[in-house]
């Protein structure tokens, strides 16, 4: 990497706006959970609970953030995800690494002295980004802790791996003596976070500028479950739910519809994506979005040859709103359907 290209990357987290709310977030919440630690009791109980949920979540997206740089991707927005102890667990892997080798280091002190004890230090931040970086590849704790990953990892990287303890130790000694001299606290606590999602960041970025990612001979992610799989996706699509309802609450129906049927047409199952979509908009306060997404959905269903599906629906949709039909060129299939199956309740509305 040039020199312009390691500056680029050390005010990144300055510049990219995902990324610098992140860290004004991330660092108010610790900040205001030192004030919490600080005061009596029940504020003692209360900012060790704010610990403990916030200090995995800034780990697991700085996690994020290094993958993404990885790849290539733009910075993902922390949400309430990140605060879940129990979502991609591979992403606190990282603490659980710093808080092992804290430990250890306490051991060394005590039986080898203070000299032995900075070396072990400098030789576990030497490998710690080799280490993040292989689990950002892999999501895989154990090849992470691989030392044949990590020499593959620190020789793919080749010289440009030397910048990243460099430049964060660098950058480190500045915020530090700023934040000692003239600064207040909590911008302290601001800076710290940006150094250690700087951290995170250069970490990616050197993978992907030596096209690590792509070309190292790691091994690869282990397949998720099915449960699994299964899971993420209805979290991708509760997101596009999430935003089409943003949309179309404030009365841009297209622009949330967009959003939803380019979902379905890239989803690995376009049937149960059209039924799963549906059931949720039925859940919002105001029915007719649903209303009117369910006539696309009656035509998918009838075009695939899903009666009951079909016949389903229309049952639902009527009960929300009896003057409810199908669009105009299903009505006669939907009449037909309606026949065929002795559905004599549908019939006399759909007459009407």
């Amino acid at each position: 990497m040039k020199p312009a290209d390691l500056l680029r990357e050390v005010v990144f987290p300055l510049t990219d706006l995902t990324v610098l709310v992140s860290i004004v977030t991330f660092g108010s919440l610790l900040w205001l959970t030192s004030i919490l630690l600080q005061f009596g009791p029940l504020f003692l109980i209360l900012g060790l609970v704010f610990a403990f949920f916030i200090i995995p979540a800034v780990f697991r997206y700085a996690t994020y953030l290094l993958e993404a740089r990885a790849h290539g991707r733009k910075a993902i927005v922390a949400d309430v995800e990140v605060f879940s102890m129990f979502h991609n667990l591979w992403g606190i892997f990282p603490l659980l690494l710093l808080v092992a080798m804290t430990w250890i280091a306490i051991y060394v002190y005590t039986d080898l002295g203070p000299s032995a004890t900075q070396a072990l230090v400098f030789f576990f931040f030497l490998v710690y980004p080799a280490s993040m970086a292989v689990l950002a590849i892999t999501h895989s704790p154990v090849a992470s802790i691989s030392p044949l990953s990590l020499v593959r990892m620190i020789k793919a990287c080749g010289v440009d791996y030397v910048w990243i303890p460099i430049v964060l130790t660098a950058v480190f000694l500045c915020t530090r003596i700023l934040g000692e001299a003239v600064l207040p606290t909590y911008v302290t606590y601001l800076l710290g976070t940006y150094t250690f999602f700087l951290l995170f960041t250069l970490t990616g970025a050197v993978v992907n500028a030596r096209g690590v990612a792509a070309e190292v001979d790691i091994d690869l992610p282990v397949e998720k479950s099915e449960r699994a799989v299964a899971s993420d996706l209805d979290a991708g699509r509760q997101k596009i739910a999430d935003h089409a309802y943003g949309f179309i609450s404030r009365g841009n129906r297209t622009g949330g519809f967009k959003h939803i049927r380019q979902w379905i047409s890239s989803d690995p199952d376009p049937d149960a994506a059209v039924t799963w979509f549906f059931n949720e908009m039925m859940r919002w306060e105001n029915k007719d979005a649903a209303l009117f997404f369910g006539q696309e959905c009656f035509a998918h269903y009838l075009h695939n040859d899903q009666d009951t599906l079909a016949l389903k629906l229309a049952s639902q949709c009527m009960h929300v709103d009896p003057r409810w039909r199908p669009g105009p060129e299903d009505r006669q299939h939907a009449i037909e359907l309606a026949e065929r199956y002795g559905r004599e309740d549908l019939l006399a509305s759909l007459r009407r």
